[in-house]
């Protein structure tokens, strides 16, 4: 992907992505149509990250952020990866009416709810939420390293 010239975003039913070297972007006009997005990102990361990285857990995060966004705030959803230095931050932007972060723990057995973020915490870090302007963007650090530079694939 490195070095090669990237087409520009794709619009086709209801979506447009972009990925390369800088990072992943989507946006998706309806949060139902996110169903092949999650194989999309886990191929992007895979081609990205360090071996020993743990792409199931950065996997399970984005499913379970994009989970969120389909169950709460159907609409369009704007994700972003973008790299820190070796990190992958991960933001997902929606129209939904935010929620608290601040006290994430695992829920009980007979609770219906918050296992997602549970899960998010526990396998990502640096999780915050933020509402401004009607859109919620939830933000988490990855459980993955970038390759060094020169031994992308």
């Amino acid at each position: 992907m490195e070095g090669a010239a990237q087409p520009e975003p794709r619009a086709a039913d209801g979506w447009t992505l972009k990925a390369d070297s800088s990072g992943f972007t989507f946006r998706i006009g309806d949060a139902s149509l996110a169903n092949n997005a999650r194989s999309i990102f886990q191929r992007y990361l895979a081609a990205q990250v360090d071996p020993a990285s743990d792409l199931y857990g950065a996997e399970l995060i984005f499913g379970e952020l994009l989970g969120n966004v389909a169950r709460y705030a159907p609409g369009a959803i704007d994700v972003r990866l973008r790299w820190n230095g070796r990190a992958a931050i991960l933001e997902v932007a929606d129209d939904g009416p935010g929620y608290s972060v601040d006290e994430v723990h695992l829920p009980s057995d007979l609770a219906e709810s918050c296992r997602g973020l549970f899960l998010v915490s526990s396998f990502g870090q640096d999780l915050a939420v933020r509402s401004r302007d009607g859109r919620t963007t939830t933000t988490v650090t990855l459980p993955v390293t970038r390759r060094q530079v020169g031994r992308l694939r």
